[in-house]
């Protein structure tokens, strides 16, 4: 019987670290092999059913039960990438709220994370974060939150809250927020010049102002961003560096 609760044990804890593996970025991006995911949840598995101290009495053998407590696994995995996933979604939110202001919102590449679609300046916004996010060891955080949402929520123990999903909305609503702050110097920026070209056009009217306006647009936009990228940079840190707060923020409230 300690061996099948063991063993079950194993299983909850391989189930929740897959699911947080197959939904964060980088990890769960297509590219990367099935194979070594797996591999890699398994490691992970192995070190944390040493460390991690589980009570075996609320581990059923019940074949039902055991598969309701699978099923919880997974969402404390999923939300755990999802949290992460939201913070990479206000780059490219910010990305293409900048493009769409230099007239690049058509101009669009492919995301090998996800095959989609994206706007460049989003990708470029992407890839960005995500050097800052290995270079300030963030990575490490994801193992952190799996060994302590062990604590937080034990294995059998998940609940779907009120207070979950009012968390949930208001990290949403965070990252709109941090979204437009990435792209406020280009946006501020863009519509001043906007602005100033709409004043040309009435003082020279034999000025094609979409002609001059274009590059001057994009030359402009380009220039802000550059020059903003310190401020990037502080931003987007300070939003990794949070995300631990996040974690436990949602996860103390997802039990019963």
């Amino acid at each position: 019987m300690d061996i099948l609760m063991q063993l079950n044990s194993f299983i909850l804890i391989f189930v929740r670290t897959a699911s947080m593996i197959f939904f964060i970025p980088f990890l769960g991006a297509r590219n990367v092999p099935r194979v070594f995911k797996i591999g890699l949840a398994l490691l992970i598995s192995l070190i944390l059913i040493s460390i991690v101290k589980i009570d075996a009495t609320i581990i059923s053998a019940d074949l039902l039960t055991l598969t309701a407590g699978i099923a919880g696994e997974i969402i404390i995995g999923f939300t755990i990438g999802l949290i992460s996933k939201l913070v990479f979604s206000a780059m490219e939110m910010a990305g293409e709220i900048i493009g769409f202001q230099m007239g690049f919102s058509i101009v669009n590449v492919i995301d090998p994370q996800t095959s989609t679609h994206v706007p460049i300046i989003g990708q470029f916004h992407t890839i960005l974060a995500t050097l800052i996010f290995l270079t300030i060891n963030a990575h490490h955080l994801f193992i952190a939150a799996i060994a302590e949402s062990f604590t937080l929520v034990p294995p059998m123990r998940l609940a779907l809250t009120n207070q979950m999903f009012a968390g949930i909305m208001t990290l949403s609503r965070d990252i709109f927020v941090l979204a437009i702050r990435i792209g406020a110097p280009v946006i501020v920026a863009l519509f001043i010049t906007n602005i100033a070209l709409a004043i040309v056009s009435k003082t020279m009217p034999q000025m094609n102002v979409m002609m001059v306006g274009f590059p001057i647009t994009i030359a402009g936009g380009l220039l802000i961003m550059v020059l903003s990228l310190p401020l990037f940079a502080n931003l987007v840190q300070r939003a990794f560096e949070g995300m631990k707060g996040d974690f436990f923020n949602i996860l103390s409230v997802m039990v019963r």
